[in-house]
């Protein structure tokens, strides 16, 4: 089996980046739960989010190829506090990377740090030769994090997205190459 097609496990100075298991629904369910966490989500996550939606989000991510969508927990302290995924747009050679993080963690550098180790992953490993990622405009805790990570704005799409409570708000788009990455 070639290396890109058996789940990666990634180590950070703080954190592990591993698949999730069934037994992180509690973890997930912990944080997902906020109001504070599903602020900028799109409709498809739910809120107010329930047990059996982190029962069902697990499940899905075993199901999905990893593949097709490398999807990691994030953890802390033995904790699963967050997720990051990479969704591969075939029969391109680009990706987009979405990441969570629960509330108690922000601030702190964990979601730049992930991201670096995935990013890493998709240029060094995978086949990837670009990684896009958007996010609610007025998200600018998430569009700080794709600065950090050298991704460079492509686009702000004016009523580009529709938020949880079904109003069109503007989105933000940036982009990295792998050249640029590995620069």
């Amino acid at each position: 089996m070639p290396e890109a097609a058996r789940p990666a496990i990634l180590r950070t100075e703080r954190l592990l980046l591993r698949p999730y298991i069934e037994s992180d629904v509690d973890d997930v369910l912990a944080y997902a739960k906020l109001e504070e966490w599903s602020r900028y989500h799109l409709p498809r996550v739910p809120y107010p989010y329930a047990r059996s939606d982190a029962e069902e989000f697990i499940a899905q991510t075993l199901a999905t190829p990893w593949t097709d969508e490398p999807n990691w927990a994030i953890v802390l302290d033995e904790h699963v506090v967050g997720g990051l995924s990479l969704t591969r747009e075939r029969p391109t050679p680009r990706a987009e990377l979405g990441y969570s993080l629960a509330p108690a963690h922000w601030n702190r550098g964990l979601t730049t740090e992930a991201a670096r180790a995935v990013l890493d992953y998709a240029f060094y490993v995978l086949p990837i030769e670009v990684v896009e990622a958007s996010a609610d405009a007025r998200n600018i805790g998430s569009w700080r994090v794709m600065e950090k990570l050298g991704m460079r704005r492509t686009a702000l799409e004016e009523g580009g997205r529709v938020d949880r409570t079904g109003a069109q708000v503007d989105e933000v788009h940036y982009a990295i190459q792998r050249t640029a990455w590995l620069a």
